[in-house]
C-alpha cells in the first residue's frame, strides 16, 4: 500500500527565486553574484541553513517518504536537515531537488546546491566548492528508481 502524500506539499516552485535568479543549474548561465548580494543572502540565513548547505556540499542527499506520508531529508549521515530548513533554502534558490523523482521512490528525490548557493557556501566558509556540486548524484538514475512505488496486488 502506498502513502498518501497531501496535495500542495510536492507542488514545484516558481521558477524565479527572491533574488530573481533561476533555481535550477539547467538555467542559462547567470553572471556571478556582486559581493553585495552574496553578503545580503548571507545576513538572511539562519545557523540551520548555513549548516545544510555544508552538508549538502559534502554528501549525495535525498528527499524521501515515510510510510506515514511525511517527507524528510536524507543525508546519509548522521547530520540531520529539517525540512523546513531545505523549503527555505529551495526557496532563497540555493538548493534545488529533482522533480522528476518521486519521493517514495528506490531513490527519493536527489537534491544539490545551485551555482548561486555554491557561490553563497565559498564566501560563508572561506572554502573553495567547485561547481560541481551544483550537480545532482547520482546522474540520471533508472526510471525504476525514481518513479512513485505501485501498488501489489
Amino acid at each position: 500500500m502506498t502513502a498518501h502524500i497531501p496535495d500542495g506539499l510536492l507542488t514545484p516552485l516558481p521558477p524565479q527565486s527572491r533574488t530573481g535568479r533561476s533555481p535550477t543549474p539547467d538555467s542559462p548561465a547567470l553572471p556571478e553574484p556582486s559581493s553585495a548580494e552574496r553578503s545580503a543572502i548571507r545576513r538572511s540565513l539562519t545557523w540551520q541553513q548555513r549548516a545544510a548547505l555544508r552538508v549538502l556540499a559534502r554528501t549525495p542527499s535525498r528527499i524521501r517518504q515515510r510510510a506515514t506520508g511525511t517527507l524528510y531529508v536524507d543525508t546519509q549521515t548522521s547530520a540531520h536537515i529539517a525540512i523546513a530548513t531545505w523549503h527555505a533554502l529551495e526557496r532563497k534558490g540555493l538548493a534545488h531537488r529533482d522533480l522528476a523523482a518521486h519521493p517514495a521512490s528506490a531513490i527519493g528525490q536527489r537534491l544539490a546546491l545551485t551555482p548561486l548557493g555554491v557561490s553563497v557556501l565559498n564566501d560563508i566558509s572561506g572554502l573553495t566548492f567547485p561547481p560541481s556540486r551544483a550537480q545532482l548524484w547520482p546522474p540520471d538514475p533508472p526510471s525504476h528508481f525514481t518513479c512513485a512505488p505501485t501498488r501489489r496486488r
